[in-house]
Protein backbone atom coordinates (compact mmCIF):
# COMPACT_ATOMS: atom_id res chain seq x y z
CA UNK A 1 0.00 0.00 0.00
CA UNK A 2 1.45 3.42 -0.94
CA UNK A 3 2.47 5.73 1.85
CA UNK A 4 0.62 9.03 1.95
CA UNK A 5 2.44 12.20 2.88
CA UNK A 6 0.80 14.15 5.68
CA UNK A 7 0.31 17.80 4.82
CA UNK A 8 -1.38 20.12 7.24
CA UNK A 9 -3.34 23.15 6.02
CA UNK A 10 -1.52 26.48 6.12
CA UNK A 11 -3.06 28.95 8.54
CA UNK A 12 -3.40 32.66 7.67
CA UNK A 13 -0.57 33.65 10.05
CA UNK A 14 1.68 31.01 8.46
CA UNK A 15 0.76 32.22 5.00
CA UNK A 16 1.97 35.68 5.99
CA UNK A 17 5.33 34.22 7.06
CA UNK A 18 5.59 32.24 3.81
CA UNK A 19 4.89 35.38 1.77
CA UNK A 20 7.57 37.34 3.63
CA UNK A 21 10.17 34.59 3.19
CA UNK A 22 9.28 34.10 -0.48
CA UNK A 23 9.33 37.83 -1.29
CA UNK A 24 12.67 38.36 0.45
CA UNK A 25 14.29 35.35 -1.23
CA UNK A 26 13.09 36.52 -4.64
CA UNK A 27 14.52 40.01 -4.05
CA UNK A 28 17.85 38.78 -2.66
CA UNK A 29 18.40 36.20 -5.40
CA UNK A 30 16.84 38.09 -8.31
CA UNK A 31 14.15 35.46 -8.89
CA UNK A 32 11.10 36.37 -10.94
CA UNK A 33 8.14 35.20 -8.85
CA UNK A 34 6.25 33.95 -11.92
CA UNK A 35 9.25 32.05 -13.33
CA UNK A 36 9.68 28.27 -12.98
CA UNK A 37 12.30 28.93 -10.26
CA UNK A 38 9.90 31.20 -8.39
CA UNK A 39 7.07 28.71 -8.64
CA UNK A 40 9.32 25.86 -7.48
CA UNK A 41 10.55 27.90 -4.53
CA UNK A 42 6.99 28.78 -3.50
CA UNK A 43 5.86 25.16 -3.79
CA UNK A 44 8.75 23.82 -1.72
CA UNK A 45 8.24 26.46 0.98
CA UNK A 46 4.51 25.71 1.24
CA UNK A 47 5.07 21.94 1.34
CA UNK A 48 7.79 22.37 3.96
CA UNK A 49 5.46 24.38 6.17
CA UNK A 50 2.67 21.85 5.69
CA UNK A 51 5.07 19.16 6.88
CA UNK A 52 5.94 21.08 10.05
CA UNK A 53 8.77 23.50 9.21
CA UNK A 54 7.17 26.65 10.60
CA UNK A 55 10.02 28.72 12.04
CA UNK A 56 10.70 31.77 9.89
CA UNK A 57 14.48 31.51 10.28
CA UNK A 58 14.51 27.90 9.11
CA UNK A 59 12.29 28.72 6.14
CA UNK A 60 14.64 31.59 5.26
CA UNK A 61 17.62 29.23 5.41
CA UNK A 62 15.83 26.73 3.20
CA UNK A 63 14.89 29.44 0.69
CA UNK A 64 18.50 30.64 0.59
CA UNK A 65 19.84 27.12 0.02
CA UNK A 66 17.30 26.47 -2.72
CA UNK A 67 17.97 29.78 -4.44
CA UNK A 68 21.74 29.25 -4.32
CA UNK A 69 21.46 25.70 -5.65
CA UNK A 70 19.58 26.82 -8.75
CA UNK A 71 22.57 28.88 -9.85
CA UNK A 72 25.02 25.97 -9.95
Amino acid sequence: MPTQMVRNPVRPDQLNVLQQVFDQACIEHNINKASPDGEALALILVHSMQKGLSEKEKLESLAHILAESRQT
